[in-house]
This record gives structure tokens, C-alpha cells and sequence, in this order.
């Protein structure tokens, strides 16, 4: 095995969590690991700024003069050399990423040992407590964000205005609800003159319905990038406040739009240097190459033992509750991180705001996109027809009802522009702090946020 391999296989604890943060371009700039120069290997080396950085274990404390001989060398190869203890990584992460990151701003040249150490020990050296150290990391990382968004905002606009796709923005309160039973809203209550209408109002967890209605008024082809928000969901994965990018392309069908999602989503890894292969398969051969369950026929007890050793509380689950836990438990952990895996044509049943395809079986027009193991984008073949949606609003309620749960205002402002006529349409919603977290490499939907719910 070549040395640069096999260091890679056998990096230390402070080796795996720096690069965490140096890969991917995370920094803005392109760091390489483990590479030769001069016949010596390096920890990290970004080509760009000519810019080494070096991890120490204890070791380096008795072999100074090779350190400073091979810095010299390197030196004289027009490389500057930062040096950081394990301990430095391990015990003070955002100040070493804070170092780094001035290192990388030409006007702000590097000390060749930017953190202080102290001696801990034989042979253990450490950084030392330094709050301003600290506060000045967590800016920087803070900074490093906020310009990732800002940068894949400027994409998304740039991407839709070479389409002609018009941005909109639509209204956060309605005096209609989401009845979706797996999505709770949160309400407010208009203080001002009753003539302004009802007062109590939700706060959307979409900007689909009022899209829709832009759609039906003749507006044409639109998005929206704005914050939506949803009660009950906060960790590290969701977060009650969060940006969701919804687009509507009037005469398309879902299959067409998957594949601008898919280009809208390469792009925006193309910012951190980063690709995936793509592969696109129905909702039913998934699960049948997956596990051997045809998800369309199969018995109930066929898809609880297709979850094998999964032990799941039956009571009260159905058919589609199976279906999922299969996908979530079976199927989605073994996507590869690097693919975007497309699903399409789900079960009638689960069709949501999709339309229905007639055929043996009926199918539903909708698709997901998930990017390794995390779900992106959710999109539709669009229900046009008045009927069949409020039909739809009534049954969530209905299941409400059957959870103990508040029956919800249909929103009637949608309806009633559907009766009037809205145009065949393909629409997808997309997380951006999903694709956020997925350009950075992060699980902590906090790492992408400016101020995470529990701070806001």
C-alpha cells in the first residue's frame, strides 16, 4: 500500500476531525490530505494558497531539529507551514480553524505556530484557555456559514433567472392550514379590526398554496426561496424556522422536473468541489431490489418481516406506516453518501398532492431525492382538479379526528382558485439547510443555521 494510503487509513482522532472541517472545500479553498511533496508526506496541503498545515502528536517532542529541517524544505518550496499539537484540535477546534482561515487571507499573514502551547506532561504539549481565542473561532466558523448561504442563494438565483423561472414571495400567515396529519402548524391571533378577516391565522409550513394561486392567476413559472416554519420538529435535524426553495414549471410533468432538481443540486455541489452519481428508480423496484417486497402487493405481515430484526409497536400502524418504516429502516441507511437517489411513482395511497396515474397499479406522479442517506426534495406531478383536492383536505382531517387531533381550516383561497382553473404543472420543494448540510458534510442542522431555536 502506498504511505500516502495508508496514513489516510490509519489518521489519528485529530486528523479525522480536522479534515471534517478542511474537506470539501469548507474553508472556500481545496485542501488535499496525506500528500507527497519533496519526498516528504504532509498532513494538508492547500495547492491554492500554498499552505501547509501540520499535526503533532507527542513524538515531535523529541525530534525538533527534523521538524525544522523538513519546514525549511518546505519553506524554500514556497510553502508556509502551520503547526497545531493533537491537543490543539482536539481540545480547541475553532481556534485552529480560526488560525487557518487568517492564514488563507493573504493580508493577514500566519505566526508559524499561530495557537500558544504549554507543557503538559512528558512529551504532551497543549494549547492554552483562550476565551478571545475562542469567541474569534466561533465567529469565523460563524462567517464561513453565512457566506456558504449566501453563495448557494446567488446560485439558485442565477440558475432560475437563465430559465426565466419569475422569484415570488407570498404570505407567511393564512387564514387556511396545512391538515397534513404529520405536520403540525403554528397559529397567531390577529389583534385589529375584525373587516381584515379571521383572526386567528397559520403561519405556513409551505409556500405551495399561495404559489398555486399565482399559478392559477396566470403568473407562469415561479419560486420562492423563503422560511417556512413547523411546530414540534427541533434536533439535529430539523429546526422549527427553516428555508425550503419551492419552484412550479407550468406543462411539465414530475419525471421533467426531476431533472432540473438533479442539475439544481449538482450545481450547488459543484461550489464545494464536490459531484454524485445519480440513480433514478421506482418507488416499486426499490423496494424490490432492496428487501424482495413488492410494496404494491405484499401482505402486511410480508412488509413487517421485511424489517427483520426492526421491533416496532404495531398497534394502530397502517399499511403506508409499514411501507415507511421499511424505507426508513431498510432501505434509505444503505444509500450511498455519494449518490443522489432518485424514488418516483409512489403508491396511490400516498399520493399527497400528487396526481394519480390510472394503471395496474395505480400509481402516484411524485418523487423524492435524497442525496446519501438524507432526503432533499419532494416533488409532484400537481393536482389540478378543485374536487379531488378538497376531497383530500377533508380525509387528513378525518385522520386528525381518529388521532384525537384538531380538525384544520381547509384553506378555501386555494380551492376556489383551482375551481377557476390552474394549469398542469410539476412542482418540488427543497431543504435548503438539508443541501446546506450536505455541502459541508455536517448532522447537526445547527453547524448551517445563524442561530439554532434554542438560541433564537
Amino acid at each position: 500500500m502506498e504511505p500516502e494510503k495508508r496514513l489516510r487509513r490509519n489518521s489519528t482522532d485529530a486528523e479525522k476531525k480536522l479534515w471534517s472541517h478542511l474537506r470539501s472545500a469548507q474553508l472556500g479553498h481545496k485542501f488535499r490530505r496525506q500528500h507527497e511533496l519533496l519526498g516528504y508526506i504532509v498532513d494538508f496541503v492547500c495547492a491554492e494558497k500554498h499552505l501547509i498545515v501540520e499535526l503533532d502528536g507527542g513524538q515531535h517532542a523529541s525530534q525538533e531539529d527534523y521538524d525544522q529541517k523538513r519546514t525549511a524544505a518546505l519553506h524554500a518550496l514556497g510553502f508556509r507551514v502551520l503547526r497545531f499539537w493533537n491537543d490543539d484540535v482536539l481540545r480547541d477546534t475553532e481556534g485552529v480553524l480560526a488560525a487557518i482561515n487568517t492564514a488563507l487571507t493573504p493580508a493577514l499573514p500566519p505566526h508559524p505556530n499561530p495557537l500558544p502551547r504549554q507543557r503538559r506532561g512528558r512529551g504532551s504539549r497543549g494549547v492554552v484557555a483562550n476565551h478571545d481565542n475562542q469567541r474569534n473561532g466561533t465567529a469565523t466558523r460563524l462567517r464561513i456559514n453565512l457566506e456558504q448561504r449566501a453563495r448557494l442563494y446567488a446560485l439558485i438565483r442565477d440558475f432560475f433567472a437563465a430559465r426565466r423561472v419569475l422569484e415570488v414571495e407570498t404570505p407567511v400567515m393564512s387564514a387556511g392550514a396545512n391538515t397534513d396529519p404529520n405536520i403540525q402548524s403554528f397559529s397567531t391571533e390577529f389583534s385589529g379590526h375584525v373587516d381584515s378577516g379571521v383572526r386567528r391565522r397559520w403561519l405556513r409550513t409551505s409556500s405551495e398554496f399561495a404559489q398555486k394561486r399565482l399559478l392559477a392567476a396566470g403568473v407562469g413559472d415561479n419560486y420562492e426561496l423563503g422560511r417556512v416554519l413547523r411546530n414540534g420538529e427541533a434536533g439535529r435535524r430539523h429546526n422549527p424556522e427553516f428555508t425550503m426553495l419551492e419552484w412550479y414549471r407550468v406543462a411539465w410533468d414530475h419525471r421533467r422536473l426531476i431533472d432540473e432538481t438533479v442539475e439544481l443540486i449538482q450545481a450547488a455541489l459543484r461550489l464545494v468541489e464536490r459531484t454524485a452519481h445519480v440513480q433514478a428508480t421506482s418507488y416499486r423496484n426499490l423496494f424490490l431490489d432492496a428487501c424482495n417486497v413488492d410494496p404494491f402487493v405484499a401482505s402486511e405481515q410480508e412488509l413487517q418481516a421485511a424489517l427483520r430484526d426492526v421491533r416496532i409497536d404495531a398497534q394502530g400502524l397502517s399499511r403506508d406506516d409499514w411501507l415507511d418504516l421499511i424505507l426508513t429502516h431498510r432501505i434509505q441507511p444503505d444509500f450511498p453518501h455519494d449518490r443522489l437517489t432518485v424514488v418516483y411513482d409512489y403508491p396511490a395511497t400516498q399520493c399527497a398532492l400528487a396526481k394519480i396515474r390510472s394503471g395496474t397499479p395505480p400509481v402516484a406522479e411524485r418523487f423524492e431525492i435524497y442525496l446519501g442517506v438524507h432526503e432533499l426534495a419532494n416533488g409532484y406531478h400537481e393536482l389540478t382538479d378543485a374536487a379531488g383536492q378538497r376531497a383530500r383536505f377533508e380525509h387528513d382531517n378525518a385522520r386528525r379526528r381518529t388521532r384525537g387531533e384538531a380538525e384544520l381550516p381547509l384553506d378555501e383561497n386555494l380551492l376556489g382558485a383551482l375551481a377557476r382553473g390552474m394549469p398542469d404543472c410539476a412542482g418540488v420543494a427543497l431543504g435548503i439547510e438539508r443541501l446546506l448540510m450536505a455541502m459541508t458534510g455536517s448532522e447537526d442542522i445547527r453547524d448551517v443555521l445563524a442561530f439554532a431555536f434554542s438560541d433564537a
